[in-house]
């Protein structure tokens, strides 16, 4: 069994289509074609279900990828192991939210590369759904999210960080001298928030619906810094993690709000997939954290 037909397999598997799979292998698509017609006659089974230009595994298939992660995992770790000659090196890619991106916890990455300078870092800012469907097709190696709880049995979290998600005004807004803030007395402000389907503004919105109660939203955007900034100025009142509010608290520009029986808590989840290689810059970055 040819291990270049078990990569291109799960390739095929994971973007659901030949022409796809072909081109980010650099084969021909009539090779890849081939490649999976001879792991078939090998395996006595037919490994997709074919509907045109789209592929699904069949039931064969779906059974066979879990060996092939397995396969290519021990391959690889063989290898990387008995080619190791002392300092970690190669390519680490990271999908971070970009609410943690904003906060003290950046510095972790700055600090890693200091410390290994052989090892060059991808961070690319995700969403929560994303990051999670670039992991499963292995075009990130680990993955940091600010989410409730992520329990998937192929997933493995490494760290847990519990954070608060907090409302916010100007450190001028009337709202800043109250000890505590009805959540009905709250709605009467105007929102600047993250984009629609944010987790964490999806689950205030759901709980609002649930209340059968709605919010203003005059802004949204997907940029933490320029909600502080929009806020600062009382355009709005901003919901964002607190780790990244910890500037603009220090500086005295904005004011934390306190709402009677209402808290929104999450955590930084730090995620790899247990089906790969865990490599040596990957195995790194999780002893440094």
């Amino acid at each position: 069994m040819e291990m270049k037909n078990i990569r291109t397999f799960v390739r095929v598997a994971e973007l659901g289509n030949f022409t796809r799979a072909a081109h980010e292998l650099g084969y021909a698509q009539s090779t890849v074609t081939m490649q999976i017609q001879q792991l078939e006659d090998e395996l006595r089974v037919s490994l997709f279900a074919r509907n045109g230009k789209r592929v699904s595994l069949s039931a064969s298939g779906r059974e066979f990828l879990q060996y092939a992660y397995q396969i290519i995992k021990y391959e690889s770790m063989a290898l990387e192991h008995f080619s190791f000659s002392g300092e970690p090196h190669g390519e680490l890619k990271i999908g971070i939210m970009e609410t943690i991106c904003a906060s003290e916890y950046a510095n972790m990455f700055q600090d890693f590369l200091a410390r290994h300078p052989k090892i060059q870092m991808k961070l690319q800012i995700v969403t929560t759904h994303h990051a999670l469907d670039y992991l499963d097709r292995g075009l990130f190696d680990l993955i940091f999210l600010l989410d409730n709880k992520i329990l998937r049995p192929d997933l493995v979290t490494a760290r847990e960080y519990p954070v608060d998600i907090s409302f916010f005004c100007a450190a001028s807004h009337p709202l800043a001298r109250e000890e505590q803030v009805s959540l009905e007395r709250l709605l009467q402000e105007n929102f600047i928030l993250t984009e629609k389907g944010c987790n964490y503004r999806q689950v205030f919105e759901s709980d609002l619906a649930a209340r059968d109660q709605t919010l203003r939203c005059v802004t949204e955007i997907g940029y933490s810094q320029y909600i502080i900034q929009a806020v600062t100025r009382q355009l709005g009142i901003g919901l964002l993690p607190s780790i990244t509010l910890k500037d603009a608290l220090k500086e005295g520009s904005i004011s934390l709000i306190q709402v009677e029986n209402y808290q929104i808590r999450m955590s930084i989840q730090v995620i790899y997939s247990n089906r790969r290689r865990v490599s040596l810059p990957l195995h790194a970055f999780l002893d440094a954290l």
